[in-house]
């Protein structure tokens, strides 16, 4: 992991642990996205589609604010270290889930490469991310742009 983002998961953390002593409902907010983020690896062990379909919400139910409920959702992808699953996974998901709950219309997009750019003698790497109007959002562009689109979900909309 790189300096650079060492020093942006302390700043969010720096950031946003604060204000939960101030809000409850963020507080809440947060447990519900941490217990969330670590029943993500359990429902992940079925096909894409189906866990996709399991995390697809019905419909808007939260109503705190997007950019609260972004910095929530990556500070408890964070703090679930010991997911197996990799942190743009965690991050993802959990945005996407409580994001769409308040009715904001991500996608999720799921990329591979090959790590020195050729297949030959090369591993495969992965990266998972979200879109809102088929930009990413709140994605560094090094972090999305030599991926090849594998999946997205949902499909359209």
């Amino acid at each position: 992991m790189s300096l650079k983002t060492r020093l942006s998961h302390w700043w969010l953390a720096l950031v946003t642990l604060p204000r939960l002593v101030l809000y409850p409902e963020e507080r809440r907010l947060l447990a519900a996205m941490r217990g969330f983020s670590q029943r993500l690896p359990q429902m992940m062990q079925q096909p894409i589609p189906e866990a996709m379909q399991q995390i697809t919400p019905n419909g808007p139910t939260v109503t705190v604010n997007v950019h609260t409920i972004r910095q929530l959702a990556d500070l408890a992808a964070l703090l679930d270290r010991r997911s197996p699953l990799g942190i743009c996974l965690r991050r993802s998901l959990v945005r996407y889930h409580f994001l769409r709950q308040a009715g904001v219309p991500l996608a999720v997009v799921f990329g591979a490469r090959f790590e020195n750019g050729r297949q030959a003698n090369s591993e495969i790497s992965g990266h998972a991310w979200t879109t809102l109007y088929n930009s990413p959002f709140y994605e560094a562009d090094e972090n999305w742009r030599k991926f090849t689109v594998m999946f997205i979900w949902p499909e359209a909309e």
